[in-house]
């Protein structure tokens, strides 16, 4: 997949996980579960080819990609478990602010995913100039 590919398909997977987010707040609950399953198999998958894309990419960068790759885990998995550990001491009277805390982690999930757009962004432009230096360079010994 190309580097245009893959920011097309970034961009569509915000549009995707916004309309989902807009749908949800007037969907049924139990449609709102079955959301949740899907964006959490969704996110469990996005992980898994992220760690294989680590594990294929050069020395240089592997070392690099797995010490990313060990902390995102490290980050998921605390997000889960307190997600999880939640969900089953939920009740009636702290219902409010399970609810405001669950919303303050998605702000922040959203926060640091523009981030990661923003340092994709710059990551692509950046191998974009570095391939028109190496192609000048190439036709400048012919």
């Amino acid at each position: 997949m190309t580097l245009s590919e893959q920011l097309a398909a970034m961009s569509a997977k915000a549009k995707e996980a916004e309309d989902a987010f807009h749908a949800a707040q007037t969907d049924q609950h139990t449609k709102l579960e079955e959301q949740v399953a899907k964006a959490r198999a969704g996110a469990q998958q996005r992980n898994n080819e992220l760690r294989e894309r680590a594990g294929q990419a050069k020395a240089g960068a592997s070392a690099w990609w797995r010490d990313v790759q060990q902390q995102w885990d490290s980050q998921v998995q605390q997000i889960r478990s307190k997600i999880e550990s939640k969900r089953e001491e939920f009740d009636a009277d702290r219902a409010a602010d399970e609810a405001d805390m669950a919303e303050d982690d998605a702000s922040f999930a959203i926060d640091l995913a523009r981030a990661a757009i923003d340092e994709a962004e710059y990551a692509a432009l950046e191998a974009a100039l570095r391939r028109e230096k190496a192609n000048e360079l190439v036709g400048g010994r012919r």
